[in-house]
This record gives C-alpha cells, structure tokens and sequence, in this order.
C-alpha cells in the first residue's frame, strides 16, 4: 500500500534501504558509476522523488527510470 510523505526531512534505515536498492539498480542498468558526479544527481532525484510518494520500491524505481529515459530523449 502506497504510504504519502510530505515535508519529511530524515529518512528512517527502510527508507533509506529502498532509495539505496534503488540507486543501486539505476546504475548498474546505465553501466554509472556510483561514486561518479552524475551518480549524485541521480542520488538527489531518487530522494526527491521517494519523498513526493513513491515509497514502494517498485514504484520508485519505475518512476526514476521513466524520468531519467524522458530526459535522455530530450537530449538527443
């Protein structure tokens, strides 16, 4: 079931595992390496986007990988 978050500065250990498995994913799919400057941008936008109610794992990754393909689209 889909838990809303609004205005939520701290993340507890769970919800910080899911941001991690989930960065994790995105760069091994795009071959990125984590400790690369573009991994943190990445990093910032699998927060924000756990933040603004993506908190199932799931859901988070898809909604970070439709983003990042809109965006490389947009750059070509």
């Amino acid at each position: 079931m889909l838990r809303r978050r609004s205005n939520r500065t701290c993340l507890s250990h769970h919800d910080l595992a899911i941001c991690e498995r989930v960065f994790n994913q995105v760069c091994a799919d795009e071959d990125l390496d984590p400790l690369d400057p573009k991994a943190e941008i990445l990093a910032m936008m699998v927060v924000a986007f756990f933040r603004k109610a993506h908190t199932s794992e799931r859901e988070l990754l898809e909604a970070v990988r439709s983003r990042r393909q809109k965006v490389a689209r947009n750059r070509h």
